[in-house]
């Protein structure tokens, strides 16, 4: 007696869109990932960049605040 396995292909495409579904999700946390990455770095060295100047404060002219007690005149 012999037993023929037949195979439908009725849920292969499925099969193949949740794979490629699988594999873009995959693809956009990576650039996701990435970007905020970036963006932290960036952001992060903006942030330190504004704090330095504007807790140092020194300015002979066009200062945005005259009130820095190391102020040059």
């Amino acid at each position: 007696m012999k037993f023929k396995i037949r195979m439908r292909a009725s849920g292969q495409a499925l099969i193949e869109y949740l794979l490629i579904f699988c594999f873009m999700t995959f693809i956009s946390i990576s650039m996701v990932k990435g970007l905020s990455k970036t963006m932290f770095a960036s952001v992060g060295a903006i942030g330190y960049e504004l704090t330095e100047q504007l807790t140092v404060g020194v300015c002979k002219e066009l200062c945005f605040f005259k009130g820095y007690v190391n102020q040059e005149e």
